[in-house]
């Protein structure tokens, strides 16, 4: 069945191009427009109004959808401005410290003094290097923390664009339905003069 279609289809291909020549492929396309074009006047302005009202109705759930998803993103991104201010803080007086002991260090005392207790030279050392390696990794999770606040606002962002975008067509559908509606009002009144 299927091959008999396109047999068919071909040979019809054929006979244009034969009898019309070139032109042929002009002549289907101006064919199947002013096909589309009379199937597109035929429609009732009445299910044109519907069906503008039906796509403006469908629309409202995922405009409050992305809204929604907007709202989430805003919290969450403040919750990492929050998170990243804090943690900025924390490796600043982690630096600070670590600085100290440093300091401290290079004074070749044989006993250290902090907080009313002794400590030995290899305490002190030990203690920076345990401090030093907590440093590094609030270091890196700081810039994880900075990646995950990047992505957040780009999807953010993102949302905010789908959202207008969302807004518009809402708009443009709006405007198409008061256009049908003027239409409809329009053909009333001629059908009762």
């Amino acid at each position: 069945m299927c091959k008999k279609g396109l047999l068919g289809v071909g040979i019809l291909g054929l006979l244009a191009v034969i009898f019309v020549g070139r032109d042929a492929v002009s002549y289907v396309r101006t064919s199947a427009g002013r096909v589309k074009d009379s199937v597109r006047n035929s429609i009732p302005i009445e299910f044109e109004i519907d069906r503008a009202r039906t796509m403006v109705r469908d629309l409202v759930p995922d405009i409050r959808r992305n809204m929604h998803v907007i709202a989430k993103e805003e919290v969450e991104v403040e919750e990492l401005e929050k998170q990243i201010a804090k943690a900025e803080s924390n490796l600043d007086q982690d630096r600070g410290e670590l600085m100290r002991l440093r300091t401290d260090l290079s004074e070749s005392k044989s006993v250290y003094r902090y907080v009313g207790r002794e400590y030995t030279v290899n305490q002190v050392k030990a203690d920076l290097s345990r401090r030093f390696e907590r440093f590094k990794t609030s270091d890196a999770t700081l810039n994880s923390l900075r990646d995950i606040h990047q992505a957040r606002l780009r999807s953010m962002d993102a949302a905010r664009e789908k959202l207008e975008k969302m807004l518009a067509v809402k708009r443009q559908l709006e405007v198409d339905l008061e256009h049908f509606d003027a239409q409809l009002k329009s053909v009333e009144v001629a059908q009762t003069t």
